[in-house]
């Protein structure tokens, strides 16, 4: 139950992310070997799909690759969703989620390609 309740929330986060999230434009270079970016940030609360942008460290969309996401909620304890977005072409992944409470929460971002094993976090206010 609990896990169908997951996965309607990030289906439903991610229609309204692609409803109401603002384009990114990921860097031009960059010291890191992944270089990742969150189209809705900050996030509304509810269910929404979180568009993000992989980019290699030239820029160039990365394809192909695996990604996972974990969102906690650092004000909350318990507060945690997870699971793999699904590719979209042009180095975008989509995860559906649902933020059920405002506030900080905290992205770990895993991105596995050909011997890459890269991580990110990255911080997401939610209104």
């Amino acid at each position: 139950m609990r896990t169908l309740l997951f996965i309607s929330t990030i289906v439903l986060l991610s229609i309204l992310l692609t409803a109401c999230g603002s384009a990114a434009t990921p860097a031009a270079t960059s010291s890191k070997p992944v270089n990742i970016e969150v189209e809705a940030n900050p996030a509304t609360m509810g269910d929404l799909e979180l568009i993000l942008i992989v980019t290699d460290a030239n820029g160039n969309p990365m394809e192909g690759a695996t990604v996972d996401v974990t969102a906690t909620h650092t004000d909350m304890t318990g507060m945690d969703m997870s699971g793999a977005a699904t590719e979209h072409g042009g180095g975008k992944y989509a995860i559906n989620a649902n933020f059920s409470h405002s506030g900080n929460w905290k992205l770990k971002v895993y991105v596995r390609k050909e011997g890459l094993d890269y991580s990110e976090e990255i911080d997401l206010p939610v209104q």
